[in-house]
């Protein structure tokens, strides 16, 4: 923390130095950079954050997960499987299809899973002009899917990063990430984007020994995407295509001791899209995904109703189309959203499972597939120049094609947003659910593979109410977000069908308090203190989270210091102390084609760190890591 508070000393006695330019012309410069998060940013979607193309060049983010871990209010925590999930304060990961990802306005969905956040949460960013980040949120706005969590990536595009450029970054672990890009602006309004990224990450090995023997977790990962998107005459076409390889970290063994396993896993999606001059849009959208994962352990993995084995193998292969129609209309003081989409996801899974002797030896087998309907709509009305009332309504209904009872979902939403002078108000509630993905309804571990049809949606009552005040330095914030669950979908290890609807009510708060002081065009401070609690007052994560960022120009160097506070919390019998990350980038721009930087995570090696059942001691969830960074357009 002194630390941290000198580096601010030092950052202000430089301004002192440095502070020659108009200020009102800085910060009339940095509204016409900052342009184009503002223009896609939904003012009614939640408690918003956003990541600008500025923050995230001087942060030097390279994945969504450095984004995802500067975020208020939520965690970053990393399961057996290796795979990367979010929690909030007091709360541990909710379930994947909670969350939505989309690159532009494509939903990055599963079949299996209900989110493609379970694969995608790794991605590269540098093709990311900038991230919204929703919460407490519902999907009438952005007409797909409900979620309460909603991360939005806009790519860059061609318009406003012309030309080409090359990344590298490699790290004191040996770890490299490349990316490369290139756009350009062709005759007849034709313009191109394409972006392609190779990562290798090697990651610290933890050790458990189990009757004399030492197994390794190992966590190494891989990643490749591609993309690429054509502009013409109100078409956009998007191809994106991303592939993922990583060791399998603790797995799912009794003991917890693995001895070898890994996830393979590939998503390819194609988007159309078609912006007509009477403010209809349409959209097009193909996504096929493949997931195979392996779990070994020679002391024994133990699964619902088989014996024990000691190779676990299961293939998830889903096709998703998708067809969304919207149309925007504009008359006296209303402005309406009406739209509706169609959506076919196809889903199979195939497992695997034996002992060392191959005397049990057993393959499984399912499929099915969901026709989803949706009509929405959604209303603003100007009472006033200073106040605004929202209205939205949204009815999915779920068909399947065997097995599964049919399904109709309500979600609506009610707002006022209120502006005065330098101050707004925001006040929404929201009726919401959460919806079934096919993992939850055929669960893995069961033998042979059968759906539990009477599983049902979660649903949601959630309340927030914001206050914030602007003005040409100061940006001041206080949002309280109340959520109500019933119908909570767990999981019962003994149980064939696993999950199961529960009778109880959960009730979540948050308080979350920001501040930001704009020194200049490229000097500020961001600060974000955050609180939460449930009604069940068993705290599985952290209550109490700070956040302080420093971004900082001067002549040919950018720098970013932030510091991360987490609260300390007990689980599985382990206390977790206090954390505090420190994480920071310098870059310098030796002219205006080639820039050297470094980047070091979590410096001091006191991150916040997360408990695992049977394993005695916690295990930092974002590792100390130094990077050398070096980018050159051309």
């Amino acid at each position: 923390m002194k630390l941290f508070f000198l580096l601010l000393l030092l950052f202000f006695h430089t301004k002192l130095l440095i502070a020659t330019e108009n200020l009102d012309t800085l910060l009339n410069g940095y509204e016409s950079e900052s342009s184009l998060s503002k223009i896609t940013k939904r003012d009614a979607g939640g408690v918003v954050e956003i990541f600008t193309h500025e923050d995230l060049e001087q942060m030097q983010a390279h994945t969504l997960l450095d984004v995802i871990n500067s975020t208020p209010a939520l965690l970053l925590t990393r399961g057996v499987n290796n795979f990367t999930r979010i929690a909030i304060p007091s709360v541990a990961q909710p379930p994947i299809t909670y969350i939505r990802l989309y690159i532009n306005d494509h939903d990055i969905t599963s079949s299996s899973f209900g989110s493609g956040f379970l694969i995608w949460g790794e991605m590269p960013i540098e093709y990311i002009d900038h991230i919204e980040i929703y919460k407490a949120t519902s999907s009438i706005e952005f007409g797909n899917e409900n979620a309460m969590l909603i991360f939005r990536l806009y790519t860059k595009t061609a318009q406003r990063n012309s030309g080409s450029k090359i990344r590298i970054m490699a790290d004191d672990k040996a770890s490299l990430d490349t990316s490369f890009y290139t756009a350009q602006n062709l005759l007849n309004d034709i313009s191109y984007f394409a972006f392609a990224n190779g990562t290798n990450i090697n990651n610290t090995s933890y050790h458990n020994i189990y009757n004399g023997k030492t197994y390794d977790y190992n966590s190494n990962r891989e990643n490749y995407n591609v993309y690429g998107d054509i502009h013409y005459k109100g078409y956009r076409v998007e191809l994106n295509i991303y592939k993922k390889r990583a060791d399998s970290f603790i797995g799912i063994g009794i003991h917890k001791t693995p001895d070898g396993g890994e996830l393979d896993a590939k998503h390819i999606y194609l988007h159309v899209t078609k912006e007509f001059q009477n403010n209809v849009k349409l959209q097009l959208s193909y996504d096929k995904s493949q997931y195979s994962r392996s779990y070994i352990d020679p002391n024994g993995i133990r699964i619902s109703n088989a014996p024990i084995i000691n190779d676990y193998g299961i293939n998830f292969d889903d096709d998703i189309a998708s067809v969304i129609l919207e149309k925007r209309l504009n008359f006296g003081d209303n402005s309406l959203l009406l739209g509706g989409f169609y959506k076919r996801k196809e889903f199979e899974v195939h497992g695997r499972y034996f002992d060392n002797n191959f005397s049990y030896d057993y393959s499984n087998h399912a499929s099915n597939a969901l026709n989803l309907y949706s009509l929405y709509a959604q209303n603003r009305y100007n009472y006033n120049q200073n106040i605004q009332l929202i209205t939205s309504l949204k009815g999915d209904f779920f068909r399947y094609n065997k097995d599964v009872k049919s399904q109709n979902e309500l979600l609506a939403r009610v707002g006022l947003i209120s502006k005065i002078d330098t101050y707004k108000m925001k006040f929404f509630y929201s009726k919401a659910y959460t919806p079934l993905a096919f993992y939850q309804i055929y669960n893995p571990d069961n033998i042979p593979y059968k759906a539990n049809p009477q599983l049902n949606t979660m649903q949601t009552g959630v309340y927030t109410a914001s206050l914030s005040y602007t003005n040409k330095y100061h940006q001041a914030s206080f949002a309280i977000v109340h959520v109500r669950t019933t119908n909570l979908i767990k999981y019962d290890t003994t149980s064939a069908d696993g999950f199961y609807n529960s009778n109880d009510t959960i009730n979540q708060i948050l308080y979350q308090f920001d501040y930001t002081y704009k020194f200049d065009i490229h000097n500020k401070l961001v600060t974000n203190f955050i609180y939460g609690d449930n009604s069940t007052h068993t705290d599985t994560a952290p209550q109490y989270e700070a956040l302080f960022k420093l971004f900082n120009k001067y002549k040919k160097f950018d720098f970013y210091n932030e510091l991360i506070y987490k609260s300390s919390y007990s689980l599985y019998g382990i206390d977790v102390p206090n954390s505090y990350e420190f994480n920071m980038a310098v870059k310098y721009h030796y002219n205006k084609d080639l820039s050297l930087g470094l980047k070091a995570d979590n410096i001091f090696n006191s991150g916040y760190k997360q408990e695992y059942k049977d394993i005695t001691t916690a295990i930092e969830t974002r590792e100390q890591r130094f990077w050398f960074n070096l980018e050159y357009l051309f």
